[in-house]
């Protein structure tokens, strides 16, 4: 009887070395993690599975928590940020403040919706949807307000509709309804670390309306449309391949500083047109 009970006594603890084993490797990971993800920074498919491994695109991961720290290692980096699950959201901030978000792959278009409000201009009432990104509020469509020196692409009212209205630098300065304001170089700048960095134009570019094969991901709902541009002669020019906006900056010449997507790459470039020109406007939020 002593015999058989030191024997059952091993087998209870071997088998309480095995549940604690997974437990060391798995249990700090939260099940409400697991599952496929889609990354508001940079457009990834990530796909976390409880076993702590995972993928990134096409390339193996593994992860874990501890507390309320998220733990990740991928192509032989480690990043170790807090993280805050709220419904179908991973919120991910890093010890310097940058913040990324995760999203549930079936609950994209739920937070895009979520993160985007609706304004009228009250001087002409043209309706507007604007989006949360990062810290930010942004117009998610180009201004259509007629002022100053603006004009639609080609002369044509329906252009104006679908692309807004292109101004020259001085107008778009003071084109933006109360409580908006044309954005400075530093602050297209944040929006550009928001998303992406080297891939933030295939970020925040509209999924159609670019020509050839340019259009984006439009993964925060910002959906920028290639509006074209008017030219000193007055002549317009690249509808469908470009879209250029105003900043407030001027550049180390002294010139008015701009940013511009392209249908041909994947990052927000700068044109450096001069202040003649006529470019579209995205306003930023007080």
């Amino acid at each position: 009887m002593r015999l058989f009970t030191q024997q059952w006594r091993a087998l209870l603890l071997s088998a309480v070395l095995v549940v604690g084993s997974v437990c060391v490797s798995n249990g700090d990971n939260p099940s409400n993690l697991v599952g496929q993800w889609v990354s508001t920074y940079d457009g990834s498919n990530i796909e976390l599975f409880n076993d702590g491994t995972g993928v990134i695109g096409n390339t193996s991961l593994t992860w874990k928590t501890m507390g309320k720290r998220f733990v990740w290692s991928y192509d032989n980096e480690t990043y170790v940020s807090d993280y805050n699950l709220s419904a179908y959201e991973l919120t991910r901030t890093f010890d310097d403040g940058y913040v990324v978000v995760w999203v549930r792959k079936d609950k994209v278009e739920e937070y895009k919706k979520k993160n985007t409000i609706n304004f009228t201009d009250s001087r002409n009432g043209q309706k507007y949807r604007a989006v949360k990104i990062g810290a930010k509020t942004w117009m998610a469509q180009n201004l259509n307000y007629q002022t100053g020196k603006s004009w639609c692409y080609g002369g044509d009212n329906s252009n104006c509709e679908k692309y807004g209205r292109l101004y020259d630098w001085n107008t778009a300065k003071t084109a933006c309804p109360s409580g908006w304001h044309l954005p400075s170089r530093e602050e297209w700048n944040g929006l550009e670390s928001a998303s992406g960095d080297d891939v933030a134009g295939k970020m925040l570019k509209s999924t159609n309306g670019w020509y050839g094969n340019g259009n984006g991901i439009d993964a925060n709902g910002f959906s920028a449309l290639p509006g074209g541009y008017r030219d000193v002669d007055g002549s317009f020019s690249n509808v469908g391949k470009y879209g250029v906006w105003w900043t407030t900056s001027v550049d180390e010449s002294g010139h008015a500083d701009d940013r511009a997507m392209d249908y041909g790459v994947d990052y927000v470039s700068v044109f450096g047109f001069g202040e003649g020109r006529g470019l579209s406007v995205r306003c930023l939020q007080n």
